[in-house]
């Protein structure tokens, strides 16, 4: 797929980036579900300062680091002190330094221009989770966790779609958890009622298949 498919942000306006309350409830469910997680991956990382302090200073990480396809985002991080690789996720060679993560955090960009408003599709969404699944678990043999970052409109019809796409390429691979991740702040800390911000899929060859669903609260 040609880069011009994906949406990208504009670094001189606010973009869309993942809120503290969603991050406190992925630290939970680490602690959870693997609590022996020692390596942390995220693929489209964005401005992931806020996961990369959360995972350091609650979870036992010894590693945590990114992958962007935008310079000014690899940078700004690369600037925080973040470990941030520059590289396309549907790229082989540049998925190849994740494959030993514990877990995946995929969170591609879920709205047009990154702009946290206009809302894409789950099939719409680029680079596709489905792409990404296939080589992960397929061409690459990932055995982890891979957590899809959805938008809130995802449909069972996707999640199906999705996990057949998964277990084709890997028949080891399960769905264990569907976390629908409630937030009342934006990225940008300002407060807003209760919304649903993310449907969080957890695909896994190290976890049981259990589509269990969940709501998590700030």
């Amino acid at each position: 797929m040609s880069h011009s498919a994906y949406q990208l942000p504009d670094l001189d306006r606010p973009f869309a980036r993942t809120n503290v309350q969603t991050v406190a409830q992925r630290v939970e469910l680490l602690r959870e579900l693997l609590p022996d997680a020692r390596a942390i991956g995220e693929l489209c990382c964005g401005d992931c300062w806020v996961q990369w302090a959360a995972y350091r200073r609650e979870l036992t990480v010894e590693r945590y680091h990114g992958l962007d396809l935008h310079p000014g985002v690899v940078a700004a991080n690369r600037a925080a002190g973040i470990d941030c690789d520059l590289g396309d996720v549907l790229d082989p060679a540049a998925l190849r330094p994740f494959l030993g993560d514990d877990v995946l955090f995929y969170g591609p960009p879920l709205s047009v221009n990154c702009d946290g408003h206009t809302l894409l599709p789950f099939r719409a969404v680029t680079p596709g989770y489905a792409d990404l699944v296939m080589l992960l678990f397929g061409q690459l043999g990932y055995d982890g966790t891979l957590v899809c970052i959805a938008p809130r409109t995802t449909t069972p019809g996707d999640m199906r779609w999705l996990y057949d796409t998964a277990t084709d390429a890997n028949p080891g691979v399960g769905l264990r958890l569907i976390h629908h991740s409630y937030a009342t702040l934006t990225g940008a800390g300002e407060r807003h009622e209760p919304r649903l911000k993310y449907v969080e899929l957890w695909l896994s060859t190290r976890l049981p298949d259990l589509w269990e669903l969940r709501e998590g609260q700030p």
